[in-house]
Parts: structure tokens; C-alpha cells; sequence
């Protein structure tokens, strides 16, 4: 299968993955948890929010390793108010991105990119899409792998 050009590759290292799950559904949930952490200068660098099968929600994001101590005791503060049932982390992420102009209107960039981190055995802990950009959060072990398996997908400038 051809590769597909895009813009560029990013990637974001040394990270953790923050799972804050079973929280109540309805507004206000994201708002607190990432508005708590931003006023006090921790950068949310993916957010990903879904509902579980009992009708709660469960927001996984992904801060800086060095903000860790401080994000965790900030939400666990709103804790109460967000209904959150646990809070876990995941140590060790890194989060890939590749980019480009109008992938809204170009299907397939986030499936060939998810299919072929699957063929080289990578596990995606966090997927997180925009107009310009798909991302995925996977394991620092996973790294130099993943980037291959990216650069072997994708026409990188």
C-alpha cells in the first residue's frame, strides 16, 4: 500500500497518562479536572473523554512526569465533586502525532497509522484526533519501534 504524505511528526516524551474513571456524567466534568490543573500551571498535552457501559464518564489525560505529584493531588482535591470512582496512572508514555493540512477531509491517515503500530505490536493507550492531527499515547519502551513503524506509513518531509 502507497505511503501517505503528511505535514510532520511530533512527538512528546516522558509523560504519564492520568485515568480518572467512573466520574459523574454532565457538564462541568472536564472543565474542573483540566481548568484545577491549568490554574495552577499544568499543561494537559492529550485529553481523551468517554462514557463506560453504567453511564459514567472516564477522563484519561496525559501531563509532563515532573507534574505528576502536584496533578494528582489536585484532582484528587476535586475528586469528590468530579464522582470520580479511582484515579490511575500509567507511567512511562510518550505521545506520537502526525500532522497535516486538512485530514478531516483525508480518510485512512488515523487507520494506517493505528494498523501499523498493531503490526509492529504496539499497544495505543490513548487516541486523540483534531482537524490537523491524530495522536496516540503508547508505552516509552514502545518508542523506537512505534517511530518506525510511523516513518515506514507515512512520507515524513
Amino acid at each position: 500500500m502507497a505511503r501517505i504524505a503528511v505535514g510532520g511528526m511530533l512527538e512528546t516524551r516522558d509523560l504519564v497518562m492520568i485515568m480518572i474513571q467512573g466520574t459523574r456524567s454532565g457538564p462541568g466534568v472536564a472543565g474542573l479536572a483540566l481548568g484545577t490543573l491549568g490554574r495552577h500551571g499544568i499543561n494537559v498535552l492529550c485529553v481523551v473523554s468517554s462514557p463506560d457501559a453504567t453511564g459514567r464518564e472516564n477522563l484519561t489525560l496525559a501531563i509532563r512526569s515532573d507534574d505528576l505529584d502536584q496533578g494528582l493531588g489536585l484532582l484528587q482535591q476535586v475528586k469528590d465533586e468530579l464522582g470520580a470512582l479511582r484515579i490511575e496512572v500509567r507511567r512511562h508514555c510518550v505521545l506520537l502525532s502526525v500532522y497535516g493540512p486538512h485530514f478531516s477531509e483525508r480518510p485512512a491517515v488515523a487507520g494506517r497509522m493505528f494498523d501499523a503500530l498493531a503490526r509492529h505490536g504496539i499497544d495505543i493507550h490513548a487516541v486523540s484526533t483534531s482537524v490537523t492531527t491524530v495522536s496516540c499515547l503508547v508505552d516509552e519502551a514502545d518508542r523506537e519501534e512505534a517511530l518506525a513503524a510511523i516513518r515506514e506509513t507515512f512520507v515524513l518531509p
